[in-house]
């Protein structure tokens, strides 16, 4: 008889066999093809760092999740949890001198303590890609259109991305002062119109702020939102936001627009992104299967100060959802 910890495998790991292969590896030829012909150059980082390396770039809630060692030096590193901070390393450091904009894609795992895409799992498949040192709405729509691409190429046609901008929701927490903003970006996570409302009704909350933070849980839709979006905006920034959104919303193909709703709501990564930010569901998929947006604050963090806009999505749910590909 085995001994028991020989037979069976830790919580969070899983052996992949035969089709289970043969689908993450489809899934990784498609992303690679489209991704080089359209001039990202593949980066793979350590598959452990020094821990600084993710605490700092992805803030608290990824460092929770870290597996992390102490190696013989007696340094602590780290499993990687997030590509984008190892490439925010490379892109400071070994590329600092490197022509403007940088194309980058990867696949690969990541490895964390705690639930990812809805499963517990500590290793999770990911494919993505990083723009850095463009920060027009032009980068954003390449970056949202090779993922939407992505996911044409690979026969999944019934999903929705979320697409939200930070611009247009910061100056609105920052209007507020510290313990109002909190409970108003909690009710935001929610989408608790009543309690918004309870907040503006506050004697020193401004009319335009209570207006919007009563409107902001409804303002969800396709393009037209932005309109009544941009008749709540509070500043010129909140402006731009949505003036940024609507270019996004033009430029893209009908098709492409389809699978679009903006989410002028969406408060997640609030610390983290400072533009556009989405998530992506595929219908029958519980949970996000991908995310990303613009974090033009990142690379500061490891020396060099470069505007970036990326994304990530979860490989295994996209290979479970391929046909003909075994079983």
């Amino acid at each position: 008889m085995p001994n028991e910890m020989i037979s069976r495998i830790p919580p969070g790991s899983q052996d992949l066999l035969a089709g289970d292969v043969t689908r993450r590896r489809r899934v990784q030829a498609e992303w690679f093809r489209l991704a080089e012909e359209r001039g990202y150059q593949e980066v793979i980082p350590p598959t452990f760092e020094y821990e600084e390396v993710f605490t700092l770039g992805a803030g608290p809630d990824l460092a929770r999740q870290l597996v992390r060692f102490v190696d013989r030096d007696g340094c602590l590193v780290a499993l990687r949890a997030d590509f984008t901070s190892s490439i925010a390393r490379v892109a400071a450091t070994k590329l600092a001198a490197a022509p403007l904009p940088l194309r980058l894609c990867y696949a690969g795992k990541v490895y964390r303590q705690g639930r990812a895409g809805g499963i517990d799992r500590r290793e999770v498949f990911q494919l993505g890609a990083e723009l850095i040192g463009d920060e027009s709405a032009d980068a954003d729509i390449e970056l949202l259109r090779l993922m939407i691409d992505t996911l044409h190429a690979l026969e999944i046609l019934d999903f929705q991305v979320n697409l939200g901008e930070i611009q247009y929701i910061r100056p609105l927490l920052l209007s507020l002062e510290p313990s109002l903003a909190e409970a108003a970006r909690e009710a935001i996570d929610r989408k608790d119109r009543a309690t918004l409302r309870l907040l503006g009704s506050r004697p020193e909350v401004p009319g335009a702020v209570a207006r919007a933070l009563e409107e902001l849980p409804e303002l969800i839709g396709r393009g037209e939102v932005l309109e009544r979006a941009a008749a709540l905006a509070l500043c010129d920034d909140a402006t731009g936001a949505i003036d940024r959104l609507a270019r996004i919303d033009e430029s893209l193909t009908v098709t492409e627009r389809e699978h679009i709703v903006y989410d002028l709501g969406e408060i997640r990564g609030l610390d983290y992104y400072t533009g556009i930010r989405f998530e992506v569901f595929i219908d029958g998929v519980g949970g996000s299967v991908g995310s990303g947006g613009r974090y033009d604050e990142l690379l500061s963090l490891y020396g060099l100060d470069r505007p970036a806009v990326g994304f990530a999505l979860e490989t295994d749910a996209l290979a479970e959802l391929l046909v003909g590909e075994g079983p």
